[in-house]
């Protein structure tokens, strides 16, 4: 009988323990109120690292959100082929660190094979404060070869940019940065794509 049971046990060790078959999916990110619910309760926890973790998660959530809201501000001028370039959340976290926690969004726009227009957004960026100071000095502006464009209350600052091209940076809230490039159009083409209009829309987002 003993000699039964230690042969029974040998075959146990000897075959293989089955495994379901498990197959790992991508992780899901968590909502802003999810992620927010989460945070609490490791707050209440006191795991403090993981309740960080979730209200990055949050951030993260809104702010794809706030770019779905911006890439529906920007114009869509007739005639021209328009790009946004994907972003995925590794490259926004990079982005992110850069900017102090900001973030950028990017459209390209092409009309034949020698007029190109961009329009980049950098939101939500404690750095952009620092460029208040020259956008409210003329002097400096006009020392670099720049000039003034008003948008309502928000003062842009227009100059060439090489041989034909032309750049144009906004200053919103002091917390924004718009920058529209452009080559092989006029400096007055560019401002009729990016208009007072595209700022008014811009407010939804970007506004305080």
């Amino acid at each position: 009988m003993r000699t039964r049971c230690l042969a029974l046990l040998a075959l146990a060790v000897l075959v293989p323990t089955v495994v379901a078959q498990e197959r790992s999916g991508p992780k899901k990110n968590p909502t802003f109120p999810e992620a927010i619910e989460q945070a609490k309760k490791a707050v209440e926890a006191d795991k403090l690292g993981a309740a960080i973790a979730a209200l990055q998660a949050a951030i993260r959530d809104l702010q794809k959100k706030q770019r779905t809201t911006i890439l529906a501000a920007l114009p869509k001028p007739e005639g021209w082929e328009i790009q946004d370039p994907a972003q995925d959340d590794a490259s926004a976290d990079i982005a992110a660190s850069m900017l102090g926690g900001g973030h950028s969004v990017t459209r390209e726009y092409r009309k034949g094979d020698d007029k190109s227009l961009s329009i980049e957004v950098t939101a939500n960026s404690p750095l952009m404060q620092m460029m208040a100071m020259m956008f409210n000095n003329p002097a400096l502006i006009e020392a670099d070869g720049g000039e003034v464009v008003k948008y309502g209350p928000h003062k842009a600052i227009l100059k060439k940019n090489g041989d034909s091209g032309h750049e144009l940076m906004l200053l919103m809230h002091d917390t924004h940065l718009i920058k529209v490039t452009c080559q092989g159009i006029t400096a007055d083409d560019m401002l009729k794509v990016f208009d007072q209009a595209c700022v008014d829309r811009l407010e939804k987002p970007l506004g305080k």
